[in-house]
């Protein structure tokens, strides 16, 4: 926060007045007088407070904007200005407390340590995304003769939910397809399945953890109501080149499964780039103390809650009081980091010329096939600020890669988190409908 002392002569006020007062003379309608030919004294008698109370408006923003221009204050937050009274004859004084971005004169990134661990592909992250791939184009019939439902089997089921008694109407189902032994299934749910057939009814209890992402749920017993509708088994294809040719673009089952550890490997080593960002973050963070303007706080917390509640909305989930603890400190975390960064692409004279962002157009254009003509007319005005913007951080963190120590911990094991390895419609060549 800093206190701006801004003088206006009362000659530029009293111009200020007189030409308010003019255009009012044109304008006002006052009895006795033709428009346009009411005097001055009038006019000053009438309507003197609310022409005063106008130009002081004109005079605090004209004076605050000099004011930021002059001492090139980068501004968060409105101003606060309690401004006096026009005294006629009187330089017009006020003062105004502005809450600025804070401009460090120098950031610490000697002594950088940060320790990361690299992720590990196993063999068997390779063999789950060749099983998942299996199941994927697996054949489903109905046995026969019909039978108790076991792991592996998909059911198709209608179910309802009560917890405490009281009926859930948001969580119920028809033609819910469950896979049973799937590792996404809640067990207590899977096991109350297992031995099922179509025609049955049975109630399943599933207790849910303190922490789950449903405030409904949290530390609940519910009570499933299920009717199983179908049952199917599935008839998984053989593991061998025909399946690799069904997936996309491969001759052998070989070349899949390379194709597969190539793409974990990008998963792994985009991770690790992000965990040692944040790990860098952190240290820098550790090494720097930094001013935080509440304001800056209370902004990016709002741009939080927003991005939360966006994602809520397409994903189809509810915002829960776990997802909202902490959101201060993450916010301020966001604050500082972006006043640091800031200040180091400044102080090392870290920017992004045409140049780079026109190279980095190129290669989105070799990437997506588009055209760099229809590129460069997607990424204008904001987009091309957001890319810009990508691309200083980038380089940003690239300079502090250089001057960090960076100790790598004992590998990960990659894991379904990872994501799908492969996509399908990118191995077959296909586009979007």
């Amino acid at each position: 926060m800093v206190e701006v002392k801004v003088q206006v002569p009362w000659d530029v006020v009293r111009k200020d007045l007189d030409t308010t007062y003019g255009q009012l003379a044109k304008t006002a309608k006052v009895r006795g007088f033709r428009p346009g030919k009411v005097p001055r004294h009038v006019v000053k008698q009438l309507y003197g407070k609310q022409v005063k109370a106008e130009v002081t408006g004109t005079i605090v923003e004209k004076g605050l904007l000099h004011a930021v221009e002059e001492h090139e204050l980068a501004v968060v937050a409105q101003p606060e200005v309690s401004p006096p009274l026009i005294e006629d004859g009187k330089d017009f004084e006020f003062t105004a407390k502005i809450e600025v971005r804070p401009k460090l004169d120098a950031v610490s990134v000697d002594g950088l340590e940060v320790t990361v661990a690299p992720v590990k592909v196993l063999d068997e992250a390779v063999d789950a995304e060749i099983d998942r791939l299996r199941k994927q184009h697996a054949d489903l019939r109905e046995p026969d003769p019909m039978r108790p439902a076991k792991d592996g089997d998909r059911l198709t089921i209608d179910y309802t939910v009560e917890i405490d008694g009281e009926a859930k109407g948001e969580m119920a189902a028809e033609g819910r397809e469950v896979d049973l032994g799937d590792e996404d299934l809640l067990d207590a749910f899977g096991e109350g399945l297992v031995g099922a057939q179509p025609g049955e009814e049975k109630d399943i209890d599933v207790g849910f953890p303190e922490d789950h992402h449903h405030p409904d749920l949290k530390g609940k017993t519910a009570t499933f109501h299920v009717k199983v509708k179908g049952l199917k088994e599935l008839l998984l294809p053989e593991l061998d080149d025909e399946l690799a040719k069904d997936v996309g673009e491969f001759e052998t089952l070989e070349e899949l499964k390379t194709d597969i550890r190539d793409r974990l490997k990008g998963m792994a080593e985009q991770r690790y780039a992000a965990e040692l960002k944040d790990a860098i973050l952190d240290a820098l963070l550790e090494l720097n103390d930094v001013p935080v303007p509440p304001s800056m706080v209370q902004q990016q917390k709002q741009q939080m809650l927003y991005e939360m509640m966006t994602f809520a909305q397409m994903t189809g989930r509810q915002v829960s009081p776990d997802d909202l603890e902490g959101m201060d400190e993450k916010a301020e975390r966001r604050v500082k980091a972006g006043i640091l960064l800031g200040a180091i692409a400044r102080l090392e004279e870290i920017s992004i010329d045409e140049e780079a962002l026109e190279a980095k157009l190129q290669e989105m254009a070799e990437e997506t096939g588009k055209h760099i003509a229809k590129l460069r007319v997607e990424y204008s005005g904001e987009r091309r600020d957001q890319l810009e913007n990508q691309l200083l951080e980038e380089k940003i963190f690239g300079f502090l890669r250089e001057k960090a120590k960076i100790t790598e911990a004992e590998p990960k094991a990659s894991s379904k988190e990872e994501g799908s390895a492969t996509d399908e419609d990118d191995a077959k060549g296909g586009d979007d409908a």
